[in-house]
């Protein structure tokens, strides 16, 4: 009865410490790794990781997708692990233009107890994977949209709807798609969905699924050609609603591109245009302008974790490094700004992002070094990965390790390969 009464205390204790895994404790992001990506034979690169776009958390896993051109794969890495165990191949990979080339967009949908990954792909093309097992990927169906030789860039999924949101961005004029996720091959349900009164060279670019609003948003970098973007919402059927033009708030110049959505309702917007600014969005009504914050500019993908309540945008600092900065959903305070340049990964345009909700760790893929981009850190390209430091434990938190570490509990999760 003792025994069991130590038991239950400790594993009280222990899951009240783990429910949220490291956020009462941690400090600061530090560099934990550099993850090497295979070479396959459809390497178009000299064998060397150059070339690559969106990457993608599956929060239900911790496993890690990223849209690797240079292999024409999608690359999957076990994030307890921190090791490549498949690489989901067929795509058209890196051609004369990234408008069409392979894989892009990239996201897993977990449905009806099967893991389903969609990737865009040249071509207009979406292909998708069973990745129920992410060390076994089984090629399913694929579903073309109608845009010719262009790629089917970024999407969001709408678990309601059950319906993925893809836009053909390198069109003209850019639309969007909306895809039935239902496995085991994908269906396509409405296309041709555009922007209103949009410039033809306005693109699409980031989306997010908004459950609050039952909506989808998405990034404009531009509506009319001259000005500053904003952001587009639709119906889950595809019906465009509000449009959110930031020169009519008051923004001069965004060219927005990245976008997520926090706890607080409002869209952190990451502006393409170097030198500007991220904007953060509340999107009630006719919208406002929450804060303009000035520290990065020239942003591709952002990440929101839930499991921290923290944004991670991509871009530029104001000396030209490539960074990843990390603002609470909270107020926007700069938590802080991981320099990849003076890291050692170079000045390249190092884009895409995505933070494992179940360890805190971030994965940000590094291009190989080049002539004009030297990258020391890494010279072939690898996957980055950055934890947060911990301060030395307590003799509290000790005690309770020693204890569990005699009731035979190692682990708080189990994954897959």
């Amino acid at each position: 009865m003792f025994k069991n009464l130590i038991a239950t205390t400790c594993l009280v204790a222990a899951s009240a410490a783990w429910s949220s895994p490291g956020r009462a404790a941690t400090t600061t992001y530090n560099l934990l790794t550099t993850i090497a990506v295979p070479v396959t034979a459809a390497n178009s690169q000299g064998g060397k990781f150059n070339s690559f776009d969106i990457s993608y958390i599956d929060p239900a896993t911790g496993y890690y997708y990223v849209a690797d051109r240079s292999n024409a794969s999608v690359d999957i890495v076990n994030g307890a692990t921190n090791r490549v165990v498949a690489q989901a191949g067929g795509f058209v990979g890196q051609q004369a233009t990234t408008s069409v080339s392979g894989p892009d967009g990239v996201v897993v949908v977990n449905n009806g107890g099967v893991a389903t990954l969609y990737a865009g792909d040249g071509g207009s093309t979406l292909r998708s994977f069973n990745v129920t097992n992410p060390a076994n990927p089984i090629a399913l169906g694929a579903v073309s949209t109608g845009g010719g030789a262009f790629r089917v860039d970024e999407m969001a999924y709408s678990p309601s709807a059950n319906v993925i949101f893809a836009a053909n961005n390198a069109n003209s004029p850019a639309y969007a798609s909306l895809i039935s996720a239902t496995p085991p091959s994908p269906s396509l349900t409405a296309t041709n969905i555009t922007v209103p009164n949009q410039v033809a060279s306005g693109g699409l670019e980031q989306s997010i699924w908004n459950p609050g609003t039952g909506t989808f948003f998405v990034s404009v970098p531009s509506f009319n050609g001259t000005d500053a973007g904003g952001v587009q919402e639709f119906s889950a059927s595809g019906v465009p609603l509000r449009s959110y033009n930031f020169s009519g708030m008051g923004i001069a110049s965004c060219g927005p591109a990245g976008l997520t959505l926090g706890a607080s309702g409002n869209l952190v917007v990451g502006c393409g245009t170097a030198g500007t600014q991220t904007i953060v969005l509340n999107p009630a009504g006719a919208g406002s302008i929450v804060a303009r914050l000035g520290v990065v500019s020239g942003s591709d993908e952002l990440w929101y974790d839930a499991a921290n309540g923290n944004h991670y945008v991509t871009g530029v600092n104001a000396a030209g490094d490539r960074v990843i900065d990390i603002f609470s959903d909270a107020g926007y305070a700069l938590l802080q700004s991981i320099d990849l340049t003076t890291a050692g990964f170079g000045k390249s345009n190092l884009h895409s992002v995505a933070v494992d909700p179940l360890n805190d760790e971030i994965f940000v893929p590094i291009t190989a070094s080049s002539t004009a981009f030297p990258n020391t850190a890494c010279v072939n390209g690898c996957i980055a990965v950055f934890a947060q430091s911990v301060p030395e434990p307590g003799s509290a938190t000790l005690a309770l390790t020693a204890v569990l570490g005699l009731l035979g509990i190692t682990a708080w999760r189990r994954r897959i390969g």
